[in-house]
């Protein structure tokens, strides 16, 4: 415990520190501001030795840091000046408000601190400080830092009166620290001015106290082309572009307000010569009270070329580099201050978003270089049939977004705009000498003002999607019902995400069966969602929502991984484990592939390892793939697919004959099976050209060394013509409907 002195030493401590403080006192008061760091080390110093503490120190504040700028230290008190800079604030964060509202800290004992204090025990613990009293630095607004006493090797009491009188001496040291800044400031300004005059050879002019030019200097005569017998008779104001004339003289105005100071003036042009105008940076200084100068003198520095850059720059960040259209920023720019316009006047604005039709495919036919050739010729077919008002940008890739003004418009006619924009694409393009029909799609949103820009373009790009999966080359307005469409796609995508791991799909099987014998040769995985309270969810609205999420990728490597396992089941049943040859080679599992997975960088090896892990020969997966999937990546997509293959995985196009595969590439792709499209299944028994269809994709898949598999057989005699056809193998409802894993192992065990 910190020993508690008699009053008289409390006088003689009293009395010591007066006598201290008076001598402190006369030493600031003789400083120079270069000698204030010396002053302040001999107080910290004379106070460390009266009182008997072991350290004395200075904390200047710099933002959020503290820096340890002065120390004392008795003898065997090893220093920590050079450890204690940038130290955060955050260190003693249980102090910082009290000294910003000018408290001082005073714990007459570390080890007495209550355990509500056990950080502050626990720091100043781990230093041996045993006592200490902290002062605050307070300037006219804030605290600049603090003083501080630390007693390590015994305790050190302080009274109330002892604690006013430090904080009197820390009253002295500011003004002198606040003293020391307020001449560094003018020793600033100073280096300002005499800059400023130093530049004196750009621009230099002075005005008197009506703006008029009393002084021009031959700079100015060379730069403005001004002529110096007739400058007394021009006003600066005049010479200024009207558009910058009123910033212009509010900087004047505020320079004589501010008499001495240099004040900005906004960038401007000056007239140079008849018409011309060049780009001017100043500064205007009155010196008014000065009796050499007499008026408000004007730095003026040509920027010119600083401001053409500024503007290409801007150009470029606003504009789309191929077509020279706005871009998206520019684009957001301009349907804000449409929409601003539709509350204040209260008429609509329609946003319209088109998109190539099957560009893509396009693109990788004639090349990208041809492709953007085809863009830019676009946007300008699109620019140029423009209404006035309206306003077009380039969106990114393909796609484009017209903004409709709707002040003489109404609703219809800005639909019928829409249709008159789309039908630009109908005349042929002319690219490297080819023609290309191209056709376009477009979705559209009319709004009254009160929807965000990206609320609108939202909903115009799910829109075009619907004009797409219409047919495309079309235009479709969105209206409520699309609304409820686009927000019951958000929840089954927020209902899809990890569904998996919820153990809510389910996988069923539709047996593959030979065509001639009906013999069960494999199965298909089909996939399933059974949703705790939608029930079971068609496919057809949940797949593709989980491939525009990409949420297809875990759901399908679960699909995979699931389907093999199954295999492995049945496979383990049916072989007899005495039969070294085994049947197994007769059974497959058939496993849709999506084109995101495709694409993934490790498809290859997911595939390798899951085969290695359910024990499965890799001649007993097939992975299907949708015919246009390969044909619109064929370029990457042809690798993946040959490294499919070297592992001995059976690849088969799925849907054939519904895209648009040519014969010369589809001899080049590892493809073991086609699967002819239940579309023409179904119409053959009606349609000679369809059974003509299906004939030549049974020849062409046995000339190019494939089996052929018809999917969605309804009826006997849609059997009976495929045999006919050599067809190799068969599915549909008149066979064997999707069922459980259970149903197709009781057709294993009757097979």
């Amino acid at each position: 415990m910190p020993h508690d002195p008699s009053s008289q030493d409390k006088l003689a401590e009293l009395t010591g520190l007066l006598e201290l403080m008076t001598a402190i006192l006369r030493r600031f008061a003789g400083l120079g501001d270069q000698a204030i760091d010396a002053g302040i080390d001999e107080a910290l110093a004379s106070i460390g030795q009266f009182a008997g503490v072991d350290r004395s120190y200075m904390f200047l504040v710099d933002g959020e840091y503290l820096n340890n700028s002065h120390e004392w230290c008795a003898p065997g008190i090893p220093p920590e000046i050079h450890v204690l800079q940038q130290v955060p604030w955050e260190t003693i964060h249980w102090w910082r408000p009290r000294l910003e509202s000018g408290e001082s800290i005073y714990i007459p004992s570390v080890a007495d601190l209550p355990e509500t204090r056990i950080a502050e025990r626990e720091l100043l613990g781990s230093q041996g400080i045993r006592s200490l009293i902290v002062v605050p630095l307070m300037g006219p607004d804030q605290i600049k830092g603090f003083i501080g006493f630390d007693s390590v090797r015994e305790h050190r009491t302080w009274s109330e009166q002892a604690i006013l009188l430090l904080r009197a001496i820390a009253d002295v040291i500011i003004g002198s620290l606040l003293r020391r800044d307020a001449l560094k400031a003018l020793h600033q300004s100073e280096q300002r001015f005499s800059t400023l005059v130093r530049r004196a050879s750009d621009v230099v002019m002075i005005l008197g106290d009506d703006s008029c030019l009393r002084y021009l200097g031959p700079s100015a005569c060379q730069i403005l082309g001004w002529d110096e017998q007739l400058a007394p008779a021009t006003r600066y104001l005049d010479a200024v572009h009207p558009d910058e004339r009123e910033r212009v003289h509010d900087a004047l105005k505020r320079a004589v307000v501010l008499p001495g100071e240099h004040v900005d003036i906004a960038d401007h042009r000056l007239r140079c010569g008849d018409e011309n105008y060049i780009w001017c940076q100043a500064t205007a200084t009155d010196l008014s009270a000065d009796p050499n100068i007499c008026g408000i003198v004007i730095n003026a520095h040509d920027i010119s070329r600083r401001k053409e850059a500024e503007q290409t720059l801007r150009h470029r960040a606003m504009h789309d580099s191929l077509t020279a259209l706005p871009n998206r920023v520019l684009l957001n720019d301009r349907l804000n201050q449409l929409l601003l316009q539709a509350q204040r006047f209260g008429h609509q604005v329609g946003v319209l978003f088109i998109d190539i039709d099957s560009f893509k495919l396009i693109n990788d036919a004639i090349g990208h270089h041809a492709g953007d050739q085809l863009l830019v010729d676009a946007a300008q077919r699109l620019q140029h049939h423009l209404v006035l008002g309206d306003s077009i940008a380039r969106f990114g890739g393909d796609e484009f977004v017209v903004l409709l003004q709707g002040e003489k418009r109404s609703q219809e006619a800005m639909l019928i705009e829409a249709e008159r924009l789309i039908e630009v694409f109908t005349p042929p393009f002319i690219v490297e000498g080819r023609e290309y029909l191209i056709t376009a799609s477009a979705g559209i949103v009319i709004s009254d003002g009160f929807n965000s820009p990206g609320d609108l373009l939202r909903d115009a790009d799910a829109a075009m999607y619907v004009a797409k999966e219409r047919g495309g080359a079309r235009v479709q307005c969105f209206d409520a019902a699309l609304r409820t469409r686009l927000l019951e796609r958000i929840s089954i995508a927020h209902d899809l995400r990890d569904c998996e791991l919820r153990g809510e799909l389910r996988v069923q099987y539709q047996p593959l069966l030979t065509a001639s014998g009906r013999r069960l040769v494999g199965a298909e995985a089909l996939l399933r969602w059974e949703h705790p309270t939608r029930g079971l969810v068609s496919p057809g609205d949940f797949i593709p929502v989980a491939e525009e999420t990409g949420l297809i990728v875990p759901i399908g490597t679960w699909v995979l991984d699931e389907s093999l396992r199954q295999l492995r089941c049945w496979l383990d049943d049916l072989n007899d484990p005495d039969d070294q040859a085994g049947d197994q080679g007769d059974l497959s599992i058939a496993v849709n592939l999506s084109s995101l997975q495709l694409q993934s960088p490790g498809i290859v090896t997911l595939v390798e390892e899951m085969l290695h892990r359910h024990r499965i020969p890799p001649h007993l997966l097939v992975l299907e793939l949708t015919e246009s999937m390969v044909m619109n990546d064929a370029e990457s997509s042809n690798g993946t697919l040959h490294q499919l293959r070297e592992l001995g995985v059976a690849l088969a196009i799925d849907d054939f004959g519904t895209g648009y595969s040519s014969l010369a590439y589809l001899r080049q792709l590892p493809i073991n099976l086609l699967k002819i499209d239940r579309s023409f299944i179904e119409a053959m028994t009606d349609s000679e050209r369809d059974r003509r269809v299906v004939a030549v994709i049974c020849s062409l898949g046995h000339e190019l060394g494939m089996e052929t598999i018809a999917e969605g057989i309804e009826t006997e005699r849609q059997l009976e013509m495929l045999r006919g056809m050599r067809c190799d193998l068969v599915q549909g409802f008149h066979l064997g409907r999707p069922t459980t894993p259970e149903a197709i192992a009781k057709l294993l065990a009757l097979r």
